[in-house]
């Protein structure tokens, strides 16, 4: 009995032990980031927790036009209510990030084409924020906004990739991000409480952080990290056309300001599935990280929208 004792007693002491080094390594990366904080990140206070973005609980109320990063856009071209609208997925490009509401991409393409262009953009977002609005959850939001529709585009950049294993955008967010595991073409939101709470340690979302990015740049994963971005487009674009009843023009727009040979291993699957893709490099001949086109904050200017719209209209002929 003795012997059963000392064991549990030994055990709850390395317990006692491994718990305090794990906060200490929390308290030293916290403030590690604290300290080498970017521009665009948050300072949250030291805490834990398992709350949701916004969007996934409150997507009715989300799309409000507030012109705040953490809110989304209102559609654009409404004036034109006797034309086929076109939704517009994707992140803070598509949202328009510090831009102005008549600066965007989807203002340029409403007033340009003449219809609605509802922007569903989310700042951080990537692949699978389309797949949540139109394949996993909101639906309802979505298609009582949207009531028909002919042609959707996505605006991808290179790091969706990664942010799709991504539990946390920012290490110093205390609010989730938007996550599923994959599985046999299948995704998952993972909704275990234990497991979300220790994805909230400042230590796991560091090596959340590490990983995803060795992880998704590596070239020996291209099949598989491509693959899952395929399954994202084809569950998204599946559900779309069966609410709608339709083949839908589904337009990829990829803002390659820089590449991953993923790219085109990824270019090659869409368009062998009948996506329309288009490289803003083979649409600008100008240099899309030029003063010009780039602001500070590394998001297009108005000026790289207008290039981009004007060119890519030509293209698909909408």
């Amino acid at each position: 009995m003795k012997t059963l004792f000392k064991v549990i007693f030994i055990f709850l002491i390395n317990i006692i032990i491994f718990a305090l080094l794990f906060f200490i390594s929390d308290v030293l990366t916290y403030g590690y980031y604290s300290k080498n904080i970017q521009a665009y990140q948050v300072k949250n206070p030291f805490g834990y927790s398992i709350e949701q973005s916004c969007y996934v609980t409150h997507l009715d109320n989300f799309f409000d036009g507030s012109n705040n990063t953490f809110m989304g856009r209102k559609p654009d071209g409404l004036e034109y209510k006797d034309k086929m609208p076109v939704i517009v997925f994707g992140c803070s490009f598509a949202y328009g990030q510090y831009l102005n509401y008549n600066q965007t991409f989807t203002y340029k393409l409403a007033h340009t084409l003449k219809r609605p262009v509802y922007n569903r953009g989310i700042v951080g977002g990537s692949f699978q924020h389309m797949y949540f609005q139109s394949a996993d959850f909101g639906n309802s939001n979505l298609f009582n906004v949207v009531k028909d529709t002919d042609t959707v585009i996505y605006i991808m950049i290179t790091d969706h990739y990664r942010r799709t294993m991504l539990h946390y955008f920012n290490v110093l967010d205390s609010c989730r991000l938007l996550n599923y595991s994959y599985k046999n073409h299948k995704f998952k939101m993972c909704n275990n409480k234990l497991i979300n709470y220790i994805r909230s340690s400042y230590t796991i979302k560091n090596l959340n952080h590490i990983l995803a990015e060795k992880y998704s740049q590596n070239p020996r994963n291209v099949e598989e990290v491509t693959d899952k971005a395929l399954d994202y487009f084809e569950l998204s674009r599946t559900a779309l056309e069966k609410h709608y009843g339709k083949k839908l023009k589904f337009v990829v727009i990829i803002y390659n300001t820089w590449d991953l040979p993923h790219n085109k291993i990824l270019v090659e699957k869409l368009k062998q599935r009948n996506y329309i893709v288009l490289k803003v490099t083979d649409l600008i001949k100008e240099d899309l990280n030029s003063p010009e086109l780039m602001m500070e904050n590394l998001h297009p200017s108005e000026k790289a929208w207008d290039l981009v719209v004007s060119e890519s209209v030509k293209k698909l002929n909408l």
